[in-house]
């Protein structure tokens, strides 16, 4: 495992990282940084307007794009005499450092084409000489220009106001944005070693004040070149002195030092400070001064870049001679800070090399520096080769930048515009109208998500609106409708991939495999994995050697498919042991040897069945439905199992590809994969059935969300304490005092315990209050805290009398009675219709994904979506059979048991169901079984029973689960006598008197069954409600958590949707945990952020919660109730008072989430 630090970092100060994750937090600070500095106008657009102004001046109307200069004669002075459009002859003199000089009346001119020198293409009233002269002029005040755009660009307002930015200029963002760099660099120098963190923290603490109180500016004279030179630099003062200037004493009060291509530096005494940088001076006689910082060390550092970017301008302008480059983009360098942001690299790259070298094993630690020399070599070969590999990878495979590039040609083709789809924001709402409500749902995503997940279809389109366009865009919602109508991104993108890797590619994967295996080679031999001999045969391997057998690995499956990608086993005469080369769960390339098949298969075997993703990472997508069987105790705790075929095929056979040069098949594995991003039965169904894929999609989030927060069962907690809030207030008013009261605030301490009013009747605890007449010091008594207001009027006694008579349990069933079951009950209505709407677009909904997951073919699909369709949804009581024959085509309860076995009632599997089909005049049966831990929503009804007998799959519990409390003892035996018999028995059959014709029966039949369960409890009422509540929560956080939701349900699909995004938006938007089924490890992950609270964490690292945990805190009202789900899902029976008063005040700045359901 990883180590562990404490971030010093702006906005998760204290949290515990590894450095890695600090780094790309700190990649994302400097990218922040840059994209202030590239906002700046470029050196060709400040040139082209200072053209466009100088001639507005001269009141000549030209358009420098589109008129051209054209020259005869070609021999006279020709490099003064450029040609084509006027835009360009003025950056063609501008890189190549000449002022132009025409040939009046030599037939230079300048025209409407180009190409010409007809006199009827001239433009009138604008001369040659004229346009020379505007060019001139342009040029040699062009520096002038670009020193007022700069200043006019740091003291412009910052165009993308953040919370953190808003009313910030520039300039102040640039500083701001700075300081982060720096304490990210801190904090990563910390890390490596630099200091320990206590230190690191106060330094840290120096470095953030505003107005540089603890610092010291570094001043070299006389000044050098602001390329080269220490500024800026300066010095962290432990002592905090006021001097005005740094006296240089031999006191070992501690000084933190920062210069560029250094860093962060540490001294004990100043006067090392001065000897180290005066060292550094080249010239000699140079002086070091250290006055008084003035103002903020980022600002300090912000100001000598400026002013050096200004120097600079001046002394490129003075003297271009030698310059080798195009001079604008010498210049462009210049504007976008390229001192600074080489100084950043270095600096980064410098810290990167410590903190790998706090990882290095003891074998590299302790040999000499020739051999640390060739790993640190041979690393940096890998790194760059894999980051060249990534270029060429994302040019062939990125779907993001497809996207990107796809709304880029269409805005500059249909709106002849330059548009960032990233920059732009889509607000869609999506209104149904159910049980006499509205219901709105709006969902927020950037251009780049909507357009991957598309429009709606015909007669269901959403109302969508953009924010964030540049001023006087064309681009509107309509404009962008009409375009998306019929396209859809995904499909095209797989369908413009390439069948053959291009040249480009084939060199790319050589040399980065190659580097890859070359450094893992080098480890293995040096740190002894492999023998001399073993090391010489992979050697041989690379080298092409044919008696050098390289083989791969297969899975066990009916169907051989092919072998587990990048996993490589060398075997030779001279050595026994199987070499092998992988990939790592955690990434990273190695050998690894063993001493039999047997090891080797069982290595691999436990890494895929401990890590889904891991596996799906080996396996070609196309076999995954078939690889491992699904295994675990419970359906909380499934997984995967795979088994290896122990007979190795040969990966080059006849030597018919050398280990580098077989490119195409890593190409055809990668093709493979992104395929997923649009399955082929997905692109199949057309535009319209697509378009219906995403808005089935919405409707789901929204009923769901409403059935999960509007109206669900209220969490026992809640409703207790609404419940004695309600019962306490009453009682006062009747005492004269009208008061809010809070039961959680109220303690009754005993002898036997000390609980809040609310907890003491959760837990059903009774006490007796003395006699008044009698007091004594040990008698129960109740005390307020948290600084609830006095209620005197209120006596031990009557929370006695509450105690004992009370009877929370009783008042829950009667609520439900009243308020979810009562046709008159206002509520009614809507409930009953959402949960109507909401199975139905569910089934419909998992109907296409598990079609598009290739899980039956389309006359299934056709069926079971006419079965759905037909289900009717209205206030009519729709007469059954009362009769036990199978029946015609429709949906029935599936009712399980012994064949024969006496009962009062059937015995039902509650949310699961028979869907009858008839198909060409044959009945087909088959089971809905939503939210199954395989992830298969319809399966045929025949694996019912295999699926029970199983014993070692999850299947059993899930269908056990959902009986209700007073079958399960029977189901029970029943399912243990299937798993003892192996004799063949038939499947379950539908009963007439079983069909179900109204999904508005369905909202009753839920509460019944909610009721029944009650009743007949075994444990707790409390345990039983939030079973209840619980369960559907994680179902609904799983449903509504993601902007892009993947298409069909395979892992790999999940896995190829994170490419959607970068770093940060990755944890922010991507987070697509809950999506493969992990939705109870985000709520464990809400827990550590509460632990971390208690322990003093900032308040900004407590507030970094992910989507997924946003969308359970949309879903729950109240902090107890978020609390208490979050303990039971990290393991803990009860949330304690720190818990719940940690969600109180993150529930109180609740971040709106990506998606947002409106009931009106």
């Amino acid at each position: 495992m990883d180590k562990l630090y404490k971030s010093l970092m702006r906005g998760s100060e204290g949290a515990e990282v590894t450095w890695r994750a600090e780094w790309v937090k700190a990649a994302a600070a400097q990218n922040d940084l840059f994209a202030i500095v590239e906002a700046i106008p470029t050196v060709r657009q400040i040139a082209r307007q200072a053209l466009q102004q100088e001639l507005q001046q001269r009141q000549k109307n030209i358009d420098i794009d589109n008129v051209y200069i054209n020259i005869t004669d070609q021999s006279n002075e020709i490099e003064r005499r450029p040609s084509g459009k006027l835009s360009e002859v003025l950056l063609h003199c501008l890189d190549n450092n000449v002022l132009p000089s025409y040939l009046a009346g030599g037939g230079d001119g300048v025209f409407h084409l180009p190409d010409t020198v007809g006199e009827q293409m001239r433009v009138k009233g604008f001369s040659i000489i004229e346009a020379e002269e505007a060019i001139t002029y342009t040029l040699r005040n062009l520096e002038s220009s670009l020193r007022s755009e700069m200043t006019k660009y740091w003291a412009a307002p910052v165009k993308v106001a953040t919370t953190e930015k808003t009313g910030l200029t520039n300039k102040q963002a640039l500083q701001q944005a700075y300081n982060v760099v720096l304490t990210a660099e801190l904090s990563l120098k910390a890390m490596a070693g630099f200091l320990d963190h206590g230190m690191a923290t106060r330094y840290c603490y120096l470095l953030n004040l505003e107005n540089g109180a603890g610092a010291y500016n570094v001043v070299v004279s006389p000044e050098s070149d602001s390329r080269t030179s220490l500024v800026p630099g300066f010095v962290l003062d432990n002592s905090m002195r006021a001097d005005p200037q740094m006296k240089l004493l031999n006191e070992p009060t501690g000084y933190v030092i920062h210069t560029p291509g250094n860093g962060f530096e540490y001294f004990a005494r100043n006067l090392d400070v001065h000897a180290t940088l005066l060292a550094r001076v080249s010239a000699s006689g140079s002086k070091i001064a250290f006055p008084k910082a003035t103002q903020s060390v980022s600002a300090h550092c912000v100001d000598a870049y400026l002013k050096g970017q200004l120097e600079t301008l001046a002394s490129l302008m003075r003297d271009r001679k030698g310059q080798t480059r195009a001079f604008s983009r010498v210049l462009q360098d210049n504007q976008m800070l390229s001192v600074m942001r080489a100084d950043i690299g270095r600096r980064f790259d410098q810290v990167q090399a410590e903190l790998k070298r706090t990882e290095w094993p003891l074998w590299l630690k302790n040999g000499g520096n020739t051999l640390q020399q060739r790993y640190v070599e041979l690393e940096h070969s890998m790194e760059k080769y894999h980051s060249d590999y990534r270029v060429v990878f994302d040019r062939c495979f990125s779907f993001k930048d497809y996207v990107l590039r796809c709304f880029s040609e269409w805005a500059m083709s249909a709106l002849g515009e330059q548009l960032e789809a990233e920059t732009i924001k889509v607000r869609s709402v999506h209104k149904m109208q159910l049980g006499g409500r509205t219901l709105e749902q709006v969902d927020n995503r950037t251009l780049t998500e909507f357009i991957i997940f598309g429009l709606h279809d015909e007669g269901y389109k959403a109302e969508i609106s953009l924010t964030g366009m540049p001023p006087g865009s064309k681009l509107s919602a309509a404009a962008l409708e009409q375009w998306l109508n019929n396209i859809n991104v995904r499909s095209q993108f797989v369908s413009s991939l390439s069948a053959d890797p291009s040249p480009e590619f084939a060199q790319a994967y050589r040399d980065h495999l190659h580097s890859n295996i070359e450094f893992a080679l080098f480890v293995a031999r040096h740190s002894g994995i492999f023998s001399e001999t073993e090391a010489k045969v992979i050697e041989r391997a690379l080298a092409g050697d044919s008696s050098v057998s390289i083989r791969g690995l297969k899975l066990s499956l009916q169907i051989p498919g092919p072998a587990l990608k990048g996993v490589m086993v060398f075997q030779a005469p001279e050595t026994r042991n199987y070499l092998v080369y992988l990939i790592t769960p955690a990434g990273k390339s190695v050998f690894m040897t063993f001493a039999d098949a047997f090891a080797l298969n069982k290595w691999f075997e436990s890494a895929m069945t401990a890590d889904r993703q891991y596996a799906a990472s080996l396996i070609h997508p196309d076999y995954l439905h078939d690889a491992g069987s699904l295994r675990g105790a419970s359906r909380h705790s499934t997984h995967y199992l795979y088994k290896l075929d122990t007979q190795y095929s040969d990966l080059f056979p006849n030597g018919t590809a050398p280990l580098l040069n077989d490119v195409k098949v890593a190409y055809q594995s990668e093709l493979a994969l992104h395929k997923t991003i649009a399955p082929a039965p997905y692109r199949y169904l057309g535009i319209e059935p697509r378009k219906r894929y995403a808005r089935l999609n919405t409707e789901l989030k929204a009923l769901s969300t409403v059935e999960a927060r509007d109206n669900a069962f209220p969490s026992f907690e809640r409703f207790t304490h609404d419940a004695v809030k309600q019962n306490l207030e009453s009682l006062l008013r009747s005492r004269g005092r009208n008061i809010e009261i809070n039961p959680d605030q109220i303690i009754v301490q005993t002898d036997d315990f000390q609980k809040s009013v609310t907890d003491l009747l959760i837990e059903g605890l009774s006490f007796e209050a003395a006699n008044p007449a009698y007091p004594s010091k040990y008698d129960p008594r109740y005390f307020l805290t948290d600084g609830h207001p006095a209620i005197d009027q209120l006596d031990i006694r009557d929370l006695s009398s509450l105690s004992k008579t009370f009877r929370p349990g009783d008042r829950y069933t009667e609520m439900l009675n009243t308020d979810y079951l009562d046709g008159k009950h206002p509520g009614y209505a809507f409930k009953r219709a959402v949960h109507a709407k909401k199975i139905r677009c569910q089934m419909h909904y998992d109907l296409l994904s598990n079609y598009i997951d290739g899980r039956f073919g389309s006359d299934i699909f056709l069926a079971l979506q006419r079965v759905v369709g037909n289900l009717k949804e209205d206030v009519y009581h729709y007469p059954i059979n009362d009769s036990s024959a199978e029946g015609d085509e429709g949906l029935y309860e599936f009712n399980i048991g012994k064949t024969g076995l006496t009962k009062s009632r059937d015995r039902t599997v509650a949310g699961v169901y028979i869907l009858r089909m008839n198909i060409l005049g044959q009945f087909h049966d088959w089971l809905y079984t939503p939210d199954a831990p395989d992830g298969v929503a319809y399966r045929p009804i025949n694996d019912f029973i295999p699926s029970i007998r199983f014993q070692y799959g999850p299947m059993r519990d899930y269908y056990f689960d959902r009986v209700a409390i007073v079958d399960q003892k029977v189901i029970n035996d029943y399912f243990d006598d299937l798993a003892a018999s192996g004799k063949p028995l038939p499947p379950v059959k539908t009963q007439e008197r079983a069909k179900l014709n109204n999904l508005f029966t369905f909202h009753d039949r839920r509460v019944r069954r909610a009721l029944s369960d009650i009743d007949e409890r075994t444990t707790s009422l409390k345990e039983v409600i939030a079973g209840l509540v619980y369960d559907g929560l994680i179902k609904v956080v799983n449903v509504i958590s993601l902007a892009v939701p993947p298409i069909g349900s395979v892992a790999v699909a999940v896995q190829m949707m994170k490419s959607v995004y970068d770093g940060a938006q990755a944890q922010r938007r991507g987070d697509y945990s809950a999506a493969l089924g992990y939705g109870a490890d985000a709520l464990i992950g809400l827990f550590t952020l509460g632990q971390a609270a208690t322990a003093g964490a900032s308040a900004e690292v407590i507030k970094q919660v992910t989507n997924v945990q946003r969308s359970f805190l949309g879903l729950v009202d109240d902090a107890r109730s978020a609390a208490q789900f979050v303990a039971e899902a990290a393991g803990h029976k009860a949330a304690d008072q720190q818990l719940i008063d940690f969600f109180t005040e993150l529930m109180k700045d609740r971040v709106t989430g990506i998606s947002q359901t409106i009931v009106r």
